[in-house]
């Protein structure tokens, strides 16, 4: 079914658009520039899961302790964890947290925003910082909105937005309209990155700047 004049289309669940399940396969993005990203779904709330690897060293970052420890340790097996990033505060996206943090006894990054609703200590992360993981430099973004601390994170062609940007607009701000105002400030940011930019969600189905950037006003219009 073709989407109504000014509906933001919704994408296929298909690997194209790295479609995984809470406890099913784990999907592999082919390896581009250095980087090997997996992603897998953990947890009730399908959660979204991403392992980053340097491709020529054994470095990796984690993207969101959400859940589900057990399996998270299982997709890192072998590759030395720099650290752990989480998106936002949000009790679905820290559960794992103590459990990763006692097995691998990496640090965890947030932004102070957040900092409070983290389950262990944090390391702060500020709007326009650059991590290092093996030859990969990670650019931090500030994209408050959802919450006041929330992140985004760039490595090469991949954005790891959490909540703050999905198909179809940004994520929940409770019908707040200043929340809403800060939200599509931070998708503002996020939409000057190149249309080749592939966003990679908190929960469910990727996207590309490129396919999302055309319908930004309709979000705005609709104050959701």
């Amino acid at each position: 079914m073709s989407p109504r004049a000014g509906e933001t289309p919704h994408p296929p669940s298909t690997p194209e658009f790295g479609y995984v399940t809470p406890g099913g396969a784990t999907h592999s993005y082919p390896p581009s520039d250095g980087v090997e990203v997996k992603k897998f779904s953990v947890g009730p709330f399908d959660n979204n899961v991403y392992v980053v690897h340097s491709i020529g060293s054994d470095d990796a970052l984690i993207v969101d302790g959400a859940a589900d420890a057990e399996r998270i340790l299982k997709e890192v097996a072998g590759l030395n964890v720099v650290g752990i990033v989480e998106t936002h505060g949000h009790a679905d996206h820290v559960q794992a947290l103590p459990d990763l943090v006692a097995a691998l006894g990496a640090p965890v990054y947030a932004h102070g925003g957040d900092a409070s609703k983290m389950p262990v200590p944090t390391l702060p992360l500020r709007d326009g910082q650059t991590m290092v993981v093996g030859d990969i430099e990670i650019s931090v973004f500030h994209t408050p909105g959802h919450t006041p601390g929330s992140l985004s994170f760039r490595a090469r062609s991949f954005l790891f937005s959490g909540d703050a940007l999905f198909p179809g607009g940004p994520g929940n701000t409770n019908d707040n309209k200043t929340q809403f105002r800060e939200a599509m400030r931070s998708v503002d940011r996020m939409l000057e990155l190149p249309d080749e930019t592939r966003i990679c969600p908190g929960h469910g189905l990727d996207s590309t700047i490129g396919r999302e950037r055309p319908y930004v006003e309709t979000w705005r219009a609709r104050g959701w």
